[in-house]
């Protein structure tokens, strides 16, 4: 993708695919690819996807989200945003329709399964699923 410069030349990024925030906030390594994924940052936070990744279709990261103080513009003022890095090992697998939210870490070698929805970090050799994810399987 032109002016994502964290993102490898070996790297592919699906057609649908939407990153929203500051560019230099994505990474994304080399031989990994996303299936119409939808990841969002802000200027405090980062999306960092590892080598060799595998991205499903429908797959949500969002580093960014509304505070539970504040999460909508009113006569009150702005939206306060909530921002956290979100950090997706080596050899990860993200089954389609995943949710991952703000401020979590995926080891090495995760497989999360689809429809899961992501709200702790996961230790390497995990498998992981459901709502909320929960760890399965050690591989």
């Amino acid at each position: 993708m032109r002016g994502y410069g964290g993102i490898s030349p070996r790297a592919t990024i699906g057609l649908g695919s939407k990153l929203i925030g500051p560019k230099q906030n994505f990474l994304v390594g080399e031989m990994s690819y996303l299936n119409q994924a939808h990841l969002s940052c802000g200027p405090h936070s980062r999306v960092v996807i590892g080598r060799s990744c595998a991205i499903g279709y429908n797959v949500s990261i969002k580093a960014i989200t509304h505070s539970l103080g504040k999460p909508t513009n009113n006569a009150a003022g702005p939206i306060i945003h909530l921002e956290r890095d979100i950090v997706i090992g080596d050899d990860c697998w993200i089954g389609d329709n995943v949710y991952i939210r703000e401020g979590v870490t995926l080891g090495n070698n995760v497989i999360v399964g689809a429809n899961s929805v992501v709200t702790r970090s996961v230790p390497d050799n995990r498998v992981i699923a459901g709502v909320p994810a929960r760890v399965i399987k050690e591989l």
